[in-house]
Formats: structure tokens, C-alpha cells, sequence
């Protein structure tokens, strides 16, 4: 009986846990050119339209639709202060060339479907909407 108590216990916690994290799908890409444009219509950032990915909260990690935001080993900051007012943030920088990735998430936005935008440390940019997951 003890051992069953555990197990639900640990269940919920996994529940209450992920119940933090953001999921969002992307419904914008795009990428800045040397020119100073932003390109829509490139096969790099129409592959990412549709897709799908999820936030933890807790560190900022991304994971899937092929976007990363920890190469080379390289945590995310999470920045989630009033988020009532300033939403949630997460930079990752990537040192020596401080390049950075940057993620916010507007979740003061009322409606169940918060805006997000993304900018890539190599210049894609994807925005569109989260869910509390």
C-alpha cells in the first residue's frame, strides 16, 4: 500500500510539474538577409510553419521543431518576473562570439493562446502562439 501511495504521489507531482510549461506552435518564420530584408520564402524557414515545440519553465529549454536553444551545452536564462506585466523570457548566450538565442513568450496576454516570438543565434526569427502544457 505504501509503495502504491508513492507512485500516485509521483505521478502528480510529474502532472503539476509539466502543468508550468509552455506549448506553442509557429505560425511565422523568418530569416534576415545580408541585404537588411526579412525572408519569408526560404526553404529554411517555411520548414519550420506548423510546427510544434515545448517551453519547461523552469529553465527555458526548447524541444523540437528543430530549434535548440542550448548548443554547445549552453543553458537558457529564464527571466520570469511579474509575468503578469513582463512575460516570460529566456536568453541563451553562446560565448565566445555572444551570439544569442532569444525567446519571450507574452503570457499576460488574456486567452489561452499567449504570442511568442524566437530569434535564432544565426538569424531565424519564428513567432505564434503558446498554451499553458
Amino acid at each position: 500500500m505504501r509503495s502504491i501511495t508513492v507512485i500516485v504521489l509521483f505521478l502528480a507531482s510529474i502532472q503539476s510539474y509539466a502543468i508550468n510549461d509552455f506549448k506553442c506552435t509557429i505560425k511565422d518564420a523568418v530569416r534576415l538577409e545580408d541585404n537588411g530584408t526579412l525572408n519569408h520564402k526560404s526553404n529554411i524557414v517555411t520548414g519550420y510553419l506548423g510546427k510544434e515545440f515545448v517551453v519547461n519553465r523552469s529553465t527555458g529549454l526548447i524541444t523540437g521543431a528543430g530549434i535548440s536553444n542550448n548548443m554547445s551545452g549552453q543553458m537558457p536564462s529564464v527571466y520570469d518576473y511579474l509575468p503578469n506585466e513582463n512575460g516570460f523570457k529566456a536568453v541563451t548566450r553562446y560565448k565566445p562570439n555572444n551570439t544569442i538565442d532569444y525567446l519571450q513568450i507574452n503570457q499576460y496576454t488574456e486567452g489561452n493562446k499567449k504570442p511568442f516570438f524566437f530569434k535564432g543565434a544565426f538569424g531565424t526569427m519564428v513567432s505564434g502562439t503558446c498554451t499553458v502544457y
